[in-house]
């Protein structure tokens, strides 16, 4: 019983490892200058469009099912997380802390999921082909099957994820995907 009990510490605290390399990775190919007055003022300047699509930022990824793919991909590991986290909030042998820290994380991944989904939802309505969006805290990437876009465009995918995220131009990423 005592093994189980460090087997899941070791999950756990493997888990949160991963978490935060993913953010720490996030937030290295995310870091860009920041235009605080711009980001105040709610408007999409040229130069945060550019920023959003300058050469290091902006990928053109080639495949033939990328995103179903990947939105298949992302729900199975969004599945297993919330099984995890489940066996974490209904287990006999967690403490209350644990319990709310797992409780916490459902809620932000539960949080995410919708925001990616309203995202998706409101680009394709807006007339782009298929969108995948990921929303991690300080930071939202967009990946659009498009083979180019034009800097409205940009401006309308930036203005979308504003709107919903709240997270400021310089932590919006936007890539292409033919």
């Amino acid at each position: 019983m005592k093994n189980k009990k460090v087997g899941r510490y070791l999950l756990l605290a493997g888990l949160v490892v991963v978490l935060i390399g993913v953010g720490y990775l996030n937030y290295v190919l995310g870091t860009a200058p920041k235009d605080d007055a711009a980001a105040q003022a709610g408007d999409v300047l040229d130069s945060e469009i550019e920023g959003a699509m300058s050469a290091d930022d902006l990928a053109v990824m080639s495949g033939g099912n990328y995103f179903e793919d990947y939105k298949a991909n992302r729900e199975s590991y969004r599945e297993k997380e919330i099984v995890y986290l489940d066996s974490i909030i209904n287990g006999e042998n967690s403490d209350p802390e644990m319990i709310q820290d797992a409780q916490e994380q459902k809620i932000q991944i539960v949080k995410n999921m919708e925001n990616e989904l309203t995202i998706e939802g409101l680009l394709v309505a807006s007339g782009f082909e298929d969108a995948i969006v990921t929303v991690q805290t300080g930071s939202v990437n967009v990946v659009i099957k498009a083979k180019e876009i034009t800097k409205e465009q940009a401006a309308k995918i930036l203005e979308i994820v504003r709107q919903e995220t709240g997270e400021s131009p310089q932590n919006i990423k936007i890539m292409l995907q033919s």
